[in-house]
């Protein structure tokens, strides 16, 4: 005698609803990736702060920010953001490995990771950054972490002027852990100069003045992005700068006056430009109370 559950199915009926139904969820977070990647933009929209988004098992608040990344990520507490270099660099599908390996190792989820920086060999047309958002989104999704159709990891994408990747490459990523020492780490997407619409600052500008409005636009999206995660310079413990043409005056005049207190720990200039065709610029502050190098 065959025996049914409550429902008057056999289990091997109930076996195949629960296949179809795990179908059927993995076929809805596969089409919000892709909806995701089509509206795809370089510049994560403004949210107000209540909008944080709560990622429990991560140990993180989020802001919704571009369809391939948050605007930013903030440690929950009890929690502190830790900052990972890779040395070297290793291509996409091989650091992803890494990545699932060294948060095992440290008894976190995947859940736990909110930031990646990306290398890449050259910058890429709008279609290009396009299609190549589409299988970094879905490896987002096989790895169970986005919410409610919204991502909650950073991401910053550069392409390095002086010895270029073959291919896409990992430079670091960041993730949560236990701890906290009293002011909450942080971390945040890198921001360009290409605003809503798609709209470039100085187009094609790169002379002092040129490059100074790009930098000013930049420092101004940066600085109401920290205000939106309830942070400011001065809890800053990293300062990131992309460009690929000599920052010279613009760091000593600008930058640095305008971040202060984040000054007196650094102001890390990376010889590169940001993965769109058009920008130069590109921006980032963290407050990671740890910092570590794997892979070297």
């Amino acid at each position: 005698m065959r025996a049914n559950g409550g429902d008057g199915k056999s289990g091997a009926a109930r076996a195949t609803d629960a296949v179809t139904g795990c179908d059927r969820m993995r076929r809805r977070l596969l089409g919000a990736a892709a909806v995701m990647v089509s509206g795809a933009g370089l510049t994560a929209r403004a949210q107000p702060a209540a909008s944080l988004v709560d990622q429990p098992r991560g140990g993180l608040r989020f802001l919704p920010g571009g369809p391939v990344y948050a605007g930013g990520v903030v440690a929950a507490e009890g929690f502190e953001i830790v900052h990972t270099v890779l040395g070297p660099w290793l291509p996409l599908e091989e650091a992803y490995g890494l990545i699932e390996r060294h948060l095992a190792a440290r008894g976190r989820p995947m859940q736990a990771l909110c930031g990646m920086e990306l290398r890449i060999p050259a910058q890429l047309s709008m279609a290009g950054f396009r299609a190549f958002n589409q299988p970094y989104v879905e490896r987002l999704v096989r790895w169970g972490l986005i919410v409610e159709g919204r991502n909650p990891v950073c991401r910053t994408n550069v392409a390095p002027l002086h010895e270029p990747p073959e291919q896409p490459c990992v430079h670091g990523f960041s993730y949560t852990v236990p701890g906290g020492r009293g002011s909450a780490s942080f971390v945040m997407s890198g921001m360009t100069e290409i605003g809503p619409g798609g709209s470039v600052v100085a187009p094609g500008d790169t002379s002092p003045e040129g490059m100074r409005r790009k930098l000013r636009f930049v420092f101004d999206a940066v600085s109401a992005r920290l205000s939106e995660l309830g942070q400011s310079w001065e809890n800053a413990t990293q300062v990131e700068f992309y460009a690929a043409a000599a920052p010279g005056a613009l760091i000593e005049e600008f930058l640095a006056p305008a971040v202060g207190g984040a000054a007196r720990r650094g102001i890390r200039w990376h010889l590169g430009r940001p993965p769109v065709e058009g920008a130069e610029v590109e921006l980032e502050a963290r407050a990671a109370h740890r910092e570590e190098m794997v892979g070297g």
